[in-house]
């Protein structure tokens, strides 16, 4: 063990801070509240297997025999029809454990002595902790389903699609009616629903859980316009789904908003994924901030969400291996625990510790089949941008970029 470089990130009040401290939050996400989850089996394998059994018909369903007299029939006549045989078959997916690991920066006892507000500041620097273990497992959860899906689909002419990977075509239409309607129709015939994909039922039908972005929602929305949008108030909003803020559905679908989807670039004939955030210099050490790169991206995945497509694997904590053996116990869900370890030499008074968390789960393949993620454009130059009415007398000026507001003196 060494001990590590010591770079105090608690701000002082030497030029007279206001008396409040300020955080900067991340999104939550409906990838949170809507996976499955269940234990991992122990004594197995590092690899383990699922079993599926597989829907299966008779091969001649339409045909059938007339009943009539038995004298001196053959085989039974109508008393012993000829039966057909229902053949069996089941599919064997392999799934494994994934892990992660977070640490905060180590925090010194020294530092906290003439710190502003040193509480207040770690409270907040603990709070970003927890928020950056949800926004890992968000797009663990997103990550993990778009590789599971069977149905990576492009939305261009055909529909181009595969079980694997995301055809190296760029998409050329926006999402649409059409499209959702098509997919909700081969979901209904393949019986999604009644494998647990359907989270509520509405004019007749089930309903099923689009994940997309608010632009996308609004964008099918003014489609056909509000009265083929069919409005819920919260009563008639599934329980599963009414913390979510959901109050409205279109084409099959209850819309769940995903306010972080994943977006990509086609460059020289690859998709290439644009991340959310950039890491950008802050007063005292670094901050993440939404970049121009993302708000841009041309292209967007949507994705049509069953709840069996998937389910999340997660180990126990194992106390004891037997013997006397004795072990840190964690939920490996990423709770964070604070170590403060002693050390003769590196650290002999407990003078300076860090939180830490594990995180472990597997992606359990269940019905991939039912999974349908949608890489679709972003019209995003398209800002409805008007001329102003004749004989209106405009004055223009300067904006500034407020991107970034870190050097803006503001009340002068």
């Amino acid at each position: 063990m060494s001990a590590p470089t010591m770079n105090n990130q608690l701000a002082s009040d030497a030029d007279r801070l206001s008396a409040h401290i300020y955080s900067k939050r991340i999104n939550t996400s409906i990838w949170h509240k809507l996976v499955n989850k269940e234990s991992w089996t122990n004594g197995i394998s590092v690899s383990q297997r699922v079993l599926t059994v597989e829907r299966n018909l008779p091969d001649d369903p339409d045909a059938w025999t007339v009943i009539g007299s038995n004298s001196s029939a053959a085989n039974g006549g109508s008393c012993v029809p000829t039966p057909t045989e229902v053949q069996s078959g089941s599919t064997e997916r392999s799934f494994v454990l994934y892990q992660k690991a977070l640490k905060s920066e180590p925090i010194c006892v020294e530092d906290t002595r003439n710190a502003f507000e040193s509480e207040q500041q770690i409270n907040a620097a603990y709070k970003n902790l927890t928020d950056s273990v949800d926004y890992v497992w968000k797009r663990h959860n997103m990550s993990r389903y778009y590789e599971i899906s069977e149905h990576k689909v492009i939305a261009a002419p055909g529909l181009p699609e595969s079980s694997s990977h995301f055809p190296k075509t760029p998409a050329t239409c926006m999402l649409s009616g059409k499209v959702l309607k098509r997919f909700y129709q081969d979901l209904i015939a393949d019986s999604a629903e009644l494998d647990g994909g359907s989270l509520g039922s509405a004019e007749g039908r089930p309903q099923l859980v689009l994940s997309c972005s608010a632009e996308t929602s609004d964008a099918l929305f003014a489609e056909t316009g509000t009265r083929d949008a069919m409005l819920y108030n919260a009563s008639r909003v599934p329980e599963l789904l009414a913390p979510l803020g959901v109050d409205r559905a279109l084409y099959g679908f209850y819309h769940t908003i995903e306010k972080l989807p994943r977006r990509w670039n086609f460059t020289a004939g690859e998709w290439v994924e644009v991340p959310p955030y950039e890491k950008v210099a802050a007063t005292n050490g670094v901050k993440d901030r939404i970049s121009a790169a993302y708000r841009t991206a041309p292209f967007e995945d949507s994705i049509i969400y069953i709840p069996t497509v998937m389910s999340l694997s997660v180990p126990g904590p194992i106390a004891s291996a037997g013997g006397g053996t004795s072990f840190g116990t964690s939920s490996y869900m990423g709770k964070f625990i604070w170590l403060n370890i002693q050390h003769a030499t590196e650290n002999p008074t407990n003078s300076w510790g860090f939180y830490y968390c594990e995180i472990k789960v597997g992606a359990k393949p269940i019905h991939p089949e039912f999974g349908f993620v949608i890489r679709h454009l972003r019209c995003v130059d398209d800002i409805g941008c008007q001329d102003c009415p004749s004989g209106t007398d405009v004055t223009s000026g300067t904006l500034s970029d407020l991107s970034d507001s870190s050097d803006v003196v503001y009340g002068v």
